[in-house]
């Protein structure tokens, strides 16, 4: 595996101190989109209280709000899975334009997410535009949520060659899950890579694979299939005392 070039690290820090200090300039989310999600709460409360669902809502408003993130974040690893499974080849494709096109996915990324983000806010500040808003966010999170499969496939890829262990796309996807999960929940920063660095990250890697994998059909050789193979028969003839 290629070392990751500095100019990916240097992007990924810059990547981190913007989210940072967009968050701390802000001191929370735009006003804007505080008032639209506000909106759907009380929308979810009238439909709460018309389903008799009033007491499910107080005892899960019990909960702490980082044991409902991480059961969603659970959730998500799940529906990741199950969506790995059905197309495995497609997110390894992704994982290995993370590895061989990091700066390519950053640059990719950086522009789509502000792109997206000034598009969001143009239509929220409108009434009329609202449901378009909407529609654009739930088409982002769809989005992010498709590109962090290969991000963890990645992580959990990078993880274990540093401990020179040997898996498979699946072993990698779990561990890389939680290392997300992990990076989220850190102190000051976890903010960051929740609503800055991943989506980011997930928003470039969708953008190469549909190039690359859909328009160009080009494909990247995965890495630990090649590392795995073996011979037979070598395996045979050492459990047999052979030569």
């Amino acid at each position: 595996m290629d070392k990751m070039k500095k100019l990916d690290l240097f992007l990924i820090y810059v990547a981190v101190v913007i989210g940072i200090t967009l968050l701390r300039i802000s001191k929370g989310y735009p006003e804007g989109l505080v008032q639209f999600l506000n909106s759907f709460v009380e929308l979810t409360e009238n439909i709460i209280g018309y389903f008799g669902l009033t007491k499910l809502f107080h005892i899960l408003h019990c909960f702490s709000i980082k044991w409902i993130l991480f059961c969603i974040g659970s959730i998500q690893m799940a529906l990741g899975y199950l969506i790995l499974f059905l197309f495995r080849n497609t997110w390894e494709q992704g994982a290995m334009i993370l590895l061989k096109k990091g700066s390519d996915v950053l640059k990719t990324g950086i522009c789509l997410y502000v792109m997206l983000f000034a598009v969001v806010l143009m239509f929220i500040y409108s009434v009329v535009g609202l449901p378009i808003g909407a529609i654009l966010l739930l088409l982002g999170y769809i989005a992010e949520m498709f590109g962090r499969i290969p991000i963890a496939i990645f992580l959990g890829y990078l993880l274990l060659q540093q401990f020179q262990i040997k898996g498979e796309t699946y072993l990698y996807y779990i561990i890389g899950s939680f290392i997300m999960l992990l990076f989220e929940n850190v102190y000051l920063i976890g903010s960051a890579f929740l609503f800055f660095v991943f989506p980011v990250i997930a928003l470039g890697v969708d953008m190469l694979l549909i190039v690359y994998y859909f328009v160009y059909k080009c494909s990247f050789t995965i890495e630990w299939e090649q590392q795995q193979k073996f011979d037979r028969n070598k395996i045979r003839n050492i459990i047999k005392g052979e030569k």
